[in-house]
């Protein structure tokens, strides 16, 4: 069972985060001439929304220690990426068929539905522990650059937090596809139901 706190969580942190990424876009891409929405809306929302994202972060992290769910991710982590390499030599290689009696092998759809599913729990222990950090402290060292360094790795300002918040962002959006993606063949129903 996935746990109603969690579910809620989830699907208020994909709906925060598909919002700020269309403002972000508009923050980056708008022209005097052209955006998406008005820029000075984009903003606040982006900052709103930012500070959202990060306090619903910490407070998935403190309730999942105390819940104690933490343990969950550390059983899928322990050893999911050599799970992850034989399933990849399954889907290359064909499924080894054990025994005398033979049997047959997994269709290999099958065997690679599984490899994806093991890269996605690999991308959400990710998301967790690296993308959603590092969104949440490049973005809060945007929102106040006046506690920017002078100058970090050979840049002024905040330029390297800005550069930094911008590729994680890009990252975050192709963990977003590739989450939507596995969903439909592995968890909608899940994150709805809780099975």
């Amino acid at each position: 069972m996935t746990p109603l706190w969690l579910r809620l969580w989830h699907w208020t942190m994909a709906v925060l985060f598909t919002v700020l990424v269309v403002t972000g876009v508009v923050l980056t891409h708008s022209t005097s001439t052209f955006a998406l929405i008005n820029y000075a809306l984009a903003d606040t929302l982006h900052q709103v929304l930012g500070i959202a994202f990060s306090a619903l972060f910490v407070v998935f992290l403190l309730v999942a220690g105390v819940t104690g769910h933490w343990r969950r991710y550390q059983r899928q982590w322990k050893g999911l990426l050599s799970r992850i390499v034989k399933f990849g030599g399954y889907v290359i290689n064909g499924v080894p068929v054990k025994g005398n009696g033979g049997g047959e092998a997994p269709p290999r759809i099958e065997v690679s539905r599984g490899l994806l599913i093991l890269v996605q729990n690999f991308l959400s222990i990710f998301s967790i522990a690296v993308l959603s950090p590092l969104l949440a402290i490049t973005g809060l060292a945007l929102l106040f650059p006046e506690y920017a360094p002078e100058k970090m790795a050979g840049l002024g300002g905040v330029w390297p937090f800005a550069i930094a918040h911008y590729w994680v962002g890009l990252l975050g959006v192709l963990f977003l596809l590739f989450h939507a993606y596995i969903a439909t063949i592995a968890g909608f129903r899940r994150m709805i139901k809780g099975r």
